[in-house]
């Protein structure tokens, strides 16, 4: 009886140091392999003590159509096809409840339906900066978030599995760009 108690244990204790490995496994992989889209957002600053800074990132696109005959409902997982326009910023051009059998594509949460649309939910809405870097992220926000530019998120997708992966503005790296104006005492880019 003792043999079975500490089989039993041992595979409680290795399911919990499983199942987190498994999702960081999923996050890297998504990472590493995934498809770059870029998506344009807005992201204002806020704190929590908790949590510490972040970047809240809300894409512009939050409504799409209802595909004719779908029955989607509140806080339905639905899949996302994802097209790339001229421009280079991808949008969500078509939802389905089954996963799509080519192309990019993500899972995201269906929060109301009217009027044969839907507002959705995206995977990601934070992104977290250096607590050195925080202010002079809010200086830099503050100067540029009504930009005609915008800013871009830059996401990876990997199998219905979105991860954000960077933040952009004007084809240049959020963190590059406050490491310039960190390392600029007279508050301008170089």
């Amino acid at each position: 009886m003792k043999t079975l108690t500490f089989i039993i244990f041992g595979l409680a204790a290795l399911a919990q140091w499983l199942v987190p490995l498994a999702g960081i496994m999923q996050h890297e992989l998504t990472l590493a392999k995934g498809t770059l889209i870029k998506l344009k957002c807005s992201a204002p600053d806020p704190y929590d003590p908790l949590r510490g800074r972040f970047l809240a990132v809300r894409p512009q696109q939050r409504e799409i159509s209802v595909p004719a005959g779908a029955k989607l409902q509140r806080g339905m997982l639905v899949y996302a096809s994802l097209t790339t326009g001229t421009d280079g910023l991808a949008s969500v051009t078509h939802l389905s409840i089954e996963p799509p059998q080519s192309g990019d594509f993500i899972r995201l949460k269906s929060s109301y339906v009217h009027n044969e649309k839907t507002q959705i939910h995206w995977p990601f809405s934070r992104f977290y900066i250096n607590e050195k870097l925080a202010p002079e992220a809010d200086h830099w926000f503050a100067e540029n978030i009504r930009s005609t530019k915008g800013i871009i998120a830059e996401v990876r997708v990997l199998n219905g599995r979105a991860v954000l992966a960077d933040l952009s503005f004007d084809g240049k790296s959020f963190r590059e760009i406050l490491k310039q104006r960190d390392n600029n005492p007279s508050g301008t880019a170089r």
